[in-house]
């Protein structure tokens, strides 16, 4: 129970012995005491001294020199009240140890960031984000990927891409779909055609990025939440790959902002319905991408069931399949 603190089974039932039998500790009763234990004398004292040094004996005070066994209710207390102490003094230890390895843990990470890759910066938060997108300065071009729920109308004095704009800089913005019932989308987007930015309409947005000069590219770290921060890219590796599926979507965007399908024909919206789809995404994760509510999801799958006889998401998808809607 105690051995950590020196106090073994064994000495524990010494201790337990004498508290029965005190005469068994007075030096004249040792052969006694060696006795009722069946141990040589030397192996008792050693027990004897263990509980002397616990502080568990005590002098008589009668001077005769015999000894006798403190109250265990002092003993014991004081024993627990040691090895709290001990325990707090391992936790302090264990802090200051954890607070080393975390500031080891950090350097090293700043080292591998510095060294492994140097064309990447981590922002761990959304603050750290803005002020970081605030030191850009385009000269030749800025392309953006505009995720659902970005959009609002701001006044022309405080309208940062107006500014950039008017250095000659130019500005493309890839705007979702469903962008469009927002009140105060067509005055944004008004807002970012008056000097010469150029929109598209995109049935989704996968991700916000956005493309600074062809040379620098900065993306949400998760494209769910934008308070986890952001990560910019400089190697030319990953910005080219960043600029052609860039100028793939703006290929492929439309144009008109009014545009409705005629009659059999899918909407974009649609059509990307389908195609997460059968890639197997669930309703949630679909409404997400395509930055509308749950309902709207359930509607369009409901007309597009109707439409092609489908009982069933499986069905629509295989339907869906058969007319060469989605590949």
């Amino acid at each position: 129970m105690f051995e950590s603190l020196g106090l073994s089974q064994e000495s524990l039932d010494l201790y337990r012995l004498l508290l029965q039998q005190p005469d068994l500790a007075n030096t004249a009763n040792r052969a006694l005491l060696c006795a009722e234990l069946g141990l040589p004398e030397g192996e008792v004292e050693q027990r004897l001294q263990g509980l002397r040094e616990l502080g568990f004996l005590a002098l008589r005070w009668d001077n005769s020199g015999d000894e006798y066994p403190l109250d265990p209710s002092v003993t014991l207390e004081a024993l627990a009240a040691k090895r709290q102490s001990m325990i707090g003094d391992l936790t302090k230890d264990l802090e200051s140890d954890r607070l080393r390895a975390s500031e080891f843990i950090s350097d090293y990470n700043k080292f591998l960031t510095q060294s492994a890759v140097p064309d990447v910066e981590i922002l761990d938060s959304g603050d750290k984000a803005n002020l970081r997108m605030q030191r850009f300065h385009p000269v030749k071009s800025m392309w953006g990927l505009i995720r659902p729920g970005q959009l609002a109308t701001v006044p022309d004095e405080n309208f940062a891409d107006k500014r950039i704009q008017e250095r000659g800089v130019e500005c493309r913005y890839l705007i979702a779909e469903s962008q469009l019932k927002f009140r105060g989308a067509r005055e944004y987007i008004a807002l970012l055609q008056e000097v010469s930015g150029q929109v598209r309409i995109i049935p989704s947005v996968p991700f916000k990025l956005v493309i600074f000069d062809g040379e620098s590219v900065a993306m949400n770290l998760d494209p769910d939440n934008y308070d986890a921060g952001a990560v910019v890219h400089h190697s030319k590796a990953v910005v080219r790959m960043a600029v052609e599926m860039y100028e793939h979507y703006w290929r492929f965007a439309d144009r008109s902002f009014e545009r409705t399908p005629e009659a059999g024909e899918l909407s974009g919206q649609e059509s990307e319905f389908l195609r997460f789809l059968v890639q197997g995404a669930t309703d949630e994760q679909v409404a997400r991408k395509l930055g509308v509510s749950m309902r709207t999801v359930r509607r369009m799958a409901a007309k597009l069931s109707e439409q092609v006889g489908a009982s069933g998401r499986f069905e629509l998808g295989v339907r869906a399949a058969q007319r060469g809607w989605v590949d």
